[in-house]
């Protein structure tokens, strides 16, 4: 099966993986899900969208960390329809924060290998 123009282009391997994510839209503070993240960026499910070039902060809930993380990401593109939502590229993170992004990345994608 022939990548993608947008797979052949990512520096960074995405998986699936739905997680909580929350980011602020003008005047309220929304909690949306990944549908597939990287160590570079994710695609975060929402009918909220912000228009492209927007810069962004988002808190996301991993599993087994009790503090959320926040990464600065930047709205890439948008999708309307039924599979709405942004894709997000990340900008601003913390080396803990990326320590964090690569250990789970990572993990799903040893065990996407041994489905």
């Amino acid at each position: 099966m022939k990548a993608s123009k947008a797979e052949e282009r990512r520096e960074h391997p995405r998986v699936k993986l739905r997680i909580e994510v929350g980011y602020q839209k003008i005047d309220s503070y929304l909690h949306r899900f990944t549908d597939n993240i990287s160590e570079g960026g994710c695609f975060v499910e929402t009918d909220e969208l912000l228009p492209p070039r927007t810069e962004i902060p988002l808190e996301f809930s991993f599993p087994n960390h009790a503090k959320p993380i926040v990464i600065i990401g930047e709205v890439v593109w948008v999708v309307e329809g039924t599979h709405s939502g942004m894709g997000i590229q990340y900008k601003k993170i913390s080396p803990a924060a990326r320590k964090v992004l690569k250990e789970i990345v990572q993990s799903r994608m040893k065990g996407e290998k041994n489905a």
